[in-house]
């Protein structure tokens, strides 16, 4: 049975155990029914029985449970990004040993944002929307071997107005596994009880993100997906794939904001609402003001800039500059990026702790003491 243990500063993703009887094993594979390739990362599961899975890379899933065990009514969904859904009754569900069997999905035609400017003089401005954890002891966590397709969602309050989404940021607290894929979900929250359903990233792209054990802070690059919204909405992490012998304990920073999270178990389950407090999901978007409202913005930031402490100094590798470095503050999240000449300028503290994070080298960590100035010498990964 699913658990629903929570206190103030825990959001929980508890283990689950829903038959009693041995379960058959509904496997396949999922493909483009017009090329024939196989579609990964599909959602396939009962609709709100906390039965689902996701197909891997290769478009192979197993589905497990037992007929008997579920309504006669009862429907597998299958949805993926880009094609249309197909539902099949369970009492239709193929089973065939040692194969399998092959089910055809339709493209859908992919309908892009829109995006109408209305306001002649006005144009976009960085604006951050979310939440971040200042050292609070609240955190999500998913424990045991959850059902791949299971999400952590947030509700995002943002004013209203047109709003590009450019980079999303959480907070891994812990992860024993050897990394983790989870696809970032962008929905309206247009559910019953406010829960996320309309999937706002129409590329047709899945938004992937591997997490490895060293991974502290983590930036995902929204650009490509250009996805726009005009008011709140919700962003979720979902469970794709656990790589490694270690079982799955993520445990990711929350904040004491309360506008709400939710969970769901596996896919195509029920969303349930499970705690006021928010998941420290933080995001960077364009947000689009008039032209007055941005020189005013523009002022405030630079005053602000004028009175921060800040810390500079180049990243190197073998006596050359490396550019495109992640740096970050883990006191105030900031993010910047060294770069072509392996610069970096960041805002921080005495006390502040900096992490340098490329492809391909090992992540270096800095403590800023009294020094403006500190080089950092990028080790390759072995």
């Amino acid at each position: 049975m699913k658990s629903k243990t929570l206190t103030t500063t825990l959001i929980c993703f508890a283990s689950m155990v829903l038959w009693v009887f041995p379960q058959k094993d509904y496997k396949g594979k999922v493909v483009d029914a017009q090329t024939g390739q196989v579609i990964p990362y599909v959602n396939i599961g009962i609709v709100e029985q906390g039965v689902g899975t996701v197909s891997d890379e290769e478009g192979l899933f197993h589905l497990y449970f037992e007929k008997g065990e579920v309504e006669p009514t009862a429907v597998i969904l299958f949805s993926a990004l880009g094609y249309a859904s197909i539902n099949i009754p369970v009492e239709k569900m193929p089973l065939v040993y040692n194969e399998y069997p092959v089910f055809k999905m339709n493209p859908e035609r992919v309908s892009l944002n829109e995006v109408v400017v209305s306001n002649k003089d006005g144009r976009f401005i960085t604006d951050f929307v979310g939440y971040k954890n200042y050292g609070e002891r609240t955190f999500g966590y998913w424990k045991d071997q959850i059902a791949l397709g299971g999400e952590l969602a947030t509700r995002i309050i943002a004013k209203s107005g047109i709003r590009r989404l450019d980079r999303f940021q959480f907070e891994v607290f812990h992860n024993p596994s050897d990394s983790l894929l989870l696809r970032v979900n962008i929905y309206e929250d247009d559910g019953p009880i406010g829960s996320p359903r309309t999937n706002l990233n129409k590329s047709g792209k899945n938004i992937l993100v591997t997490i490895k054990k060293t991974d502290k802070i983590v930036w995902v690059d929204l650009k490509p997906y250009d996805i726009y919204v005009e008011n709140d909405f919700m962003v979720s992490l979902e469970l794709l794939k656990v790589y490694g012998k270690e079982g799955l304990g993520l445990i990711l920073a929350a904040a004491f904001n309360k506008y709400g999270s939710y969970r769901k178990y596996s896919s195509q389950d029920r969303w349930e609402r499970i705690a006021d407090q928010n998941m420290a999901y933080f995001l960077e978007t364009q947000f689009m003001v008039s032209e007055k409202v941005a020189q005013r913005f523009e002022k405030r930031e630079a005053r602000k800039k004028k009175k921060v402490r800040t810390i500079s100094g180049f990243a190197l590798r073998r006596g050359r500059m490396v550019a495109g470095v992640e740096v970050t503050n883990t006191r105030t999240k900031e993010t910047v990026f060294t770069d072509d000449n392996g610069r970096y300028v960041i805002a921080a503290d005495k006390k502040d702790e900096i992490l340098f994070k490329k492809e391909g080298y090992k992540l270096m960590v800095l403590t800023v003491g009294d020094q403006p100035t500190a080089n950092i010498i990028m080790k390759g990964e072995e």
